[in-house]
C-alpha cells in the first residue's frame, strides 16, 4: 500500500497494522492543522486508527460538539476531528463531517473497518471485496497491486461509457472494483461487508420568502461563507477563472473575503486558461474584465494539448480509463499553481448544477396552487420564446404534475424503452450489451423518485457520470501534488439550491437568475449579462481518438461492437455539429479500446 500510494507527491507516508487490520496513507498538507498530524492517526489506546484524505469545512464546530461531549482530539488536524467524532458518535459521525474527504477507521475495539465518503463524491473511494478480506483504496494503482487474483474488464461499464449512457453506480471499469457509493458509509467485520447512505438529497421547498430578494440575500450569505470555508489553507491558494458567471464570481468574491479579514490563506491567485482567440474556448475577455474589476492580475496559461499517446500512458499509469479531453487541457494551468507554490486549487464546478434551474417550476405553481406565479412566468417565457411555445412547456408540466402516480411511472417506462428502441447512440453496441444497459437503466431509474421534480433533484447528485468526472478530475491533480476544492459543492450549498423554488433561477431565457442578482456590483456587469458559454471541444484530439478505436476496433471491441454501427459515429466531420454532437461517444469508444489495451 506504501509504494503505490507514495507514488503521488506527499509530505508523509506510513502505515499501521494490528492484527488483521492494515492501513496505510500518503497525505499531502495543505493546511497548517494538518502539519500536526501522522497518518495513520491513533487513538489514546491504540486500538482505533484512522486515515483521512481531503478536507472538513465544519472543524471547529465538530471540536466544539465533542467537547461539549466530552471528547477532545488529540490535535487540530481534520484526521484527528474525524477519528474524535467516531470515537464520539459512532457511525453516525459520517453525517457530521462536512467537506470533501474519505475516512477510512480501523477499529480493534469492535474488530471492523469503518469507511465513509463524502456528500457529493468529491474524493474518490474504490475496494475489492474478496472471502474474508477487503481491500479499499483511494485509486485504482493500488488496489490493482493488492488484488489476489488478476482484475477483469467489466464490459457493462464499458458499454455505458461507450454509449454515453450512465446507470452502474458503484461500478468501475474493473469487474472485480467497485466504486464507495457517495454520501454512503461502508463497514467490514472480516465476514460481511454492509452499505447505509447517510444523507438523501433533500426535494421538498422548504425555504421559501415572500421576497425575492430575501432568496438573493440568503444566497449571497452561503456563497460567502462556502468559499471561505474552502479557503483554508497555510499557503497561497489558486482561484480557476474561466470567465464564466461561476468562476468569475469566486474570484470577485475571494477578493471581497480578503479585504474582510474572512479569507483563510496568506493570498490567492487568479488562473486562467488562455485559448486560442479564434476557437471556441476563448473566454479571456470576460476573465481579464473579472480581475479589472477587482484590480488583481491574472496569470494566463495555455491549454495543455497532449498527443495521443500522453492519454493513453496516462491511463495505463493509472490503471484505469484515460482522461477526456476537456480536463486534461487544465492540466498545465494546474501545474502553475503548483510551481508557483500552491497546493489548493478552487474552482466553480457545482455552479452549473445549483445555480440554472429549470422549467419545472410550472410543476411547483401547479402543486402549490400558485396561480399568479404561473401567470408571471407564462409571460416571461412567452416574451423570450414565443407565446406557443411557452404554453406547450406550461401544459406539459401542469398535466405531468396531476397525472397520478401510477399511470405517470408506466408512461415514464414506456417513454425509456421507445426512447431505447429509436436512439442512435446505442446502433455500434451489439445485441446483449443494448439489453444490459437497458437493464441498467431500469435498475438506475428505480432508485430514482417518481415524480419529476424530485427525479431532477435527485439525478443531479446521483448520477453515476458526475462520480466519473470527480475522481478524474482529482487524479488528475493529485498526481501533481494538488487538492481542488468546490465552495458550489458544500452541502449547504446544495441544499439551498434543492430546498428552493426553480423560478428564482431561471425565468424566462435567463438562468442563474439568483446568482446574477447575487453578484450585482461584485462582478463587472459583462460577466454578469453574459449568457453564452466556452466549448471546449478539442477536434483534432477527437479525430485520433476516432483513429485509434476505428484501429483496434476488430481487437479490442469486437466482444462489444457491431462493426457496421461502429463507422456511422468513426465516420463523422468533428469539424462540424455532427462531430461535437458524438465527441463523448468518440472519447468512450477511444477510452474503452485504450483501457483493454492494458495487461
Amino acid at each position: 500500500m506504501v509504494t503505490s500510494l507514495s507514488a503521488i507527491p506527499h509530505d508523509s507516508a506510513s502505515k499501521w497494522v494490528s492484527g488483521p487490520i492494515g492501513i496505510a496513507a500518503a497525505i499531502l498538507h495543505t493546511t497548517s492543522q494538518s502539519r500536526e498530524q501522522v497518518q495513520p492517526h491513533r487513538s489514546a489506546d491504540g486500538r482505533l486508527a484512522a486515515v483521512f484524505a481531503g478536507y472538513l469545512l465544519n472543524p471547529k464546530e465538530l471540536s466544539d460538539d465533542l467537547a461539549a461531549k466530552g471528547y477532545e482530539p488529540r490535535n487540530r488536524s481534520d484526521v484527528a476531528i474525524a477519528l474524535a467524532a467516531y470515537e464520539a458518535w459512532g457511525e453516525a459521525c459520517a453525517n457530521r463531517l462536512e467537506g470533501e474527504f474519505a475516512l477510512i477507521v480501523a477499529d480493534r475495539r469492535c474488530e471492523k473497518l469503518f469507511i465513509a465518503r463524502d456528500h457529493i463524491g468529491v474524493v474518490p473511494l474504490y475496494y475489492i471485496e474478496e472471502p474474508g478480506r477487503l481491500v479499499v483504496a483511494s485509486d485504482m494503482r493500488t488496489l490493482h497491486a493488492l488484488s489476489r487474483v488478476p482484475l477483469e474488464p467489466d464490459p457493462i461499464y464499458l458499454a455505458q461509457m461507450m454509449a454515453n449512457k450512465w446507470f452502474a453506480k458503484d461500478a468501475t471499469p474493473w469487474r472485480q472494483i467497485k466504486r464507495v457509493a457517495r454520501a454512503s458509509t461502508l463497514t467490514f467485520d472480516g465476514h460481511r461487508l454492509s452499505q447505509a447512505r447517510y444523507w438523501e438529497p433533500p426535494t421538498d421547498i422548504t425555504i421559501r420568502y415572500k421576497n425575492d430578494r430575501d432568496y438573493v440575500e440568503h444566497y449571497r450569505d452561503i456563497l460567502f461563507d462556502s468559499l471561505s470555508r474552502t479557503s483554508r489553507s497555510d499557503a497561497q491558494v489558486g482561484v480557476a477563472v474561466s470567465g464564466g458567471l461561476d468562476s468569475s464570481a469566486l474570484f470577485c468574491v475571494a477578493d471581497r473575503l480578503e479585504k474582510e479579514g474572512r479569507w483563510q490563506a496568506p493570498d490567492f491567485v487568479g488562473y486562467s486558461l488562455a485559448a486560442d482567440e479564434d476557437g471556441n474556448a476563448f473566454e479571456l475577455p470576460y476573465a481579464r474584465a473579472a480581475a479589472k474589476h477587482v484590480g488583481r492580475d491574472l496569470i494566463e496559461v495555455p491549454l495543455f494539448d497532449p498527443d495521443l499517446e500522453w492519454y493513453t500512458s496516462d491511463a495505463q499509469w493509472h490503471r484505469d480509463i484515460p482522461t477526456p479531453s476537456n480536463g486534461a487541457m487544465m492540466l498545465d494551468m494546474e501545474q502553475r499553481v503548483v510551481n508557483d507554490g500552491g497546493r489548493v486549487l478552487i474552482n466553480g464546478s457545482g455552479g452549473d448544477e445549483w445555480l440554472q434551474g429549470n422549467q419545472q417550476y410550472y410543476r411547483e405553481f401547479v402543486a402549490d396552487l400558485d396561480f399568479a406565479r404561473f401567470a408571471q412566468a407564462l409571460g416571461r417565457d412567452a416574451k423570450a420564446m414565443g407565446l406557443g411555445a411557452a404554453v406547450k412547456i406550461a401544459l406539459r408540466q401542469s398535466v405531468a404534475e396531476i397525472t397520478p402516480d401510477p399511470l405517470r411511472r408506466l408512461v415514464q417506462k414506456r417513454l425509456r424503452a421507445w426512447r431505447r428502441k429509436n436512439q442512435r447512440e446505442l446502433v455500434w453496441l451489439n445485441h446483449e450489451l443494448r439489453a444490459a444497459l437497458a437493464k441498467a437503466e431500469e435498475s438506475y431509474m428505480a432508485t430514482i423518485p417518481d415524480r419529476s421534480v424530485e427525479m431532477v433533484k435527485h439525478n443531479l447528485l446521483k448520477s453515476p457520470r458526475q462520480d466519473l468526472s470527480h475522481g478524474l478530475m482529482r487524479r488528475q491533480r493529485a498526481k501533481i501534488g494538488l487538492e481542488s476544492r468546490h465552495p458550489m459543492q458544500t452541502k449547504a450549498f446544495v441544499e439551498f439550491s434543492l430546498c428552493t423554488p426553480d423560478y428564482i433561477k431561471r425565468q424566462g431565457g435567463v438562468r442563474k437568475v439568483a446568482h446574477r442578482s447575487a453578484m450585482a456590483g461584485i462582478l463587472p456587469q459583462e460577466v454578469i449579462d453574459r449568457t453564452s458559454k466556452a466549448n471546449f471541444t478539442n477536434v483534432q484530439i477527437d479525430m485520433q481518438f476516432a483513429d485509434f478505436a476505428r484501429k483496434y476496433a476488430k481487437e479490442r471491441l469486437g466482444q462489444f461492437c457491431d462493426f457496421d454501427g461502429l463507422e456511422e459515429v468513426l465516420g463523422v466531420d468533428y469539424s462540424t455539429p455532427e462531430g461535437d454532437y458524438w465527441c463523448w461517444e468518440i472519447w468512450g469508444l477511444y477510452a474503452s479500446a485504450a483501457f483493454l489495451y492494458q495487461d
